[in-house]
């Protein structure tokens, strides 16, 4: 470990979850080096707070590199954090704010320090984690059905990170593994009351700090497993959601343009197709992109392709919103999907058939770091045809620079093993950066991206809404297939 660096003080604020808080004091006496760094644990007087706080002195005993204290009442999170930090810690270093539900990889600190050192508009720094919203890794994943294990997430990210740009600039950093610069809580104090007791609060610390200039990163070389979702049960935890979240937009109404910009554009390409870098499983996954209208002869080529298809390869049909009904009719039994930017990624996408549009281009774009053209446009020299299909032609011009393989169509059979062969091809990631950026530029530059900065009464109304009756929004939203 490196001592030529700032120190920085671990502030833990403890609630409940014993066995996560145990995990995470066991996983810091194995990861901290305590003659640089130093943990504090901030008991805000749970439910059994006497047995926690008995389990606590048992596991430091007397550690030095640990210092305890106990609120004389219940703070909240956010009121736990601001006295911890504010009050408790006056060591003048930079803090960490990390959740008991956590579990430090070896070498975290070191890395996210060196991070928070490499640029001094860096105020906040974030970890990578398996379960982090946009810091989770990987964010999207080949089969979203299967469960994500811890061990997952470590060895796809051992496989990657050094794959990956050192950090990566976010509109906000997690709140579970939060490092901050000193000097952004000397200038902006810590976290707003009104977020108490919880959720919300590092976003609008994040946002806060954005408006003045610095910025927030997640260090892609550093890996903090995470529990989540422990410290608020039944509707409490939406509850709260909902209604802090109305507020950030009524503070920042570009928080979710930003996020949306984030994920469409500043994520680097390995990280948008990480899980694809080493696939989990021996099934090949393909997104088969039809082109536009349901042409007999094109849903014959679907059928061939799916007759083809063996149980070692799974096909999802990618379709224009308009043609999902017609698709369904004509392909019964076959996974139909809608166009657009899914969280799920692909290993092959296939686009069968010209592609005449930059949303079609930009989904392609979006499903899969390899890519197979099926009868691409035709280069006729003829003039008539080529002030006719210009506008297809610019994009199959593009495609031909990244494709994988392209081919004329010689049936299912073919097809397949063509795409087995693409699949079984190691991923470029300079060329995939490269696609990745020159379709996304594309794409906003003519207007097929666009990210809000303004929110809609609509959103909000809905917000509050949400934030009085959670489980009836659940609910609705599970009946309307959006998702609970």
């Amino acid at each position: 470990m490196t001592r030529d660096r700032r120190a920085v003080t671990i502030v833990v604020p403890v609630y409940d979850d014993l066995p996560g808080l145990e995990r995470c004091i066991e996983a810091l006496l194995e990861t901290v080096d305590f003659s640089v760094d130093r943990v504090l644990l901030a008991n805000d007087v749970g439910p059994r707070v006497d047995v926690i706080e008995a389990r606590i002195l048992e596991l430091v005993g007397d550690h030095d590199g640990f210092e305890y204290a106990r609120n004389a009442r219940n703070l909240g999170f956010v009121g736990n954090c601001n006295r911890a930090v504010l009050e408790l810690d006056g060591t003048g270093n930079d803090v960490l704010l990390l959740n008991s539900d956590t579990v430090p990889m070896p070498g975290f600190l070191d890395e996210m320090t060196a991070v928070l050192a490499s640029d001094d508009v860096i105020g906040v720094v974030c970890a990578r984690s398996d379960n982090a919203t946009i810091a989770s890794f990987p964010y999207a994943r080949r089969n979203p059905s299967a469960n994500l294990a811890p061990r997952r997430t470590r060895e796809l990210h051992g496989r990657t990170k050094y794959l990956l740009p050192r950090h990566t600039v976010s509109p906000v950093a997690m709140g579970f593994c939060f490092l901050i610069r000193r000097e952004m809580i000397d200038r902006f104090g810590l976290f707003d009351e009104v977020f108490s007791p919880g959720y919300g609060e590092e976003n609008d610390f994040c946002l806060r700090i954005n408006e003045e200039g610095f910025t927030s990163v997640l260090a892609n070389r550093a890996l903090v497993l995470h529990t989540g979702s422990t410290s608020f049960s039944g509707d409490r935890g939406p509850s709260l959601r909902l209604e802090h979240e109305r507020i950030l937009l009524e503070r920042y109404p570009f928080y979710g343009g930003a996020v949306a910009l984030f994920l469409a554009r500043y994520r680097d390409a390995v990280d948008v197709f990480a899980d694809a870098f080493l696939p989990d499983d021996d099934v090949v996954r393909v997104a088969l992109h039809l082109p536009g209208d349901l042409t007999d002869e094109l849903v014959a080529r679907v059928r061939s392709t799916l007759a083809a298809v063996s149980d070692d390869m799974v096909v999802t049909v990618i379709v224009p919103r308009s043609q999902v009904r017609a698709a369904r009719q004509a392909l019964p039994g076959a996974s139909i999907a809608v166009g657009g930017r899914p969280r799920q990624i692909f290993d092959v996408a296939v686009a069968l058939g010209a592609l005449t549009t930059f949303a079609q281009l930009s989904a392609l774009n979006a499903n899969a770091p390899r890519w197979v053209l099926v009868d691409p446009v035709s280069h006729d020299h003829r003039w008539s045809l080529a002030v006719a299909n210009h506008r297809a032609s610019a994009i199959d011009r593009i495609l031909r620079r990244f494709e994988n393989h392209s081919t004329v169509w010689h049936g299912g059979d073919d097809l397949v093993k063509l795409v087995r062969m693409a699949a079984s091809s190691e991923i470029d990631p300079v060329a995939l950066r490269a696609r990745w950026h020159a379709v996304s530029d594309i794409a906003e530059a003519t207007g097929l991206l666009v990210h809000r900065a303004t929110v809609s009464i609509r959103r909000l109304t809905a917000l509050t809404f949400g934030a009085r009756s959670p489980r009836l929004v659940a609910r609705i939203r599970a009946i309307t297939g959006r998702g609970a």
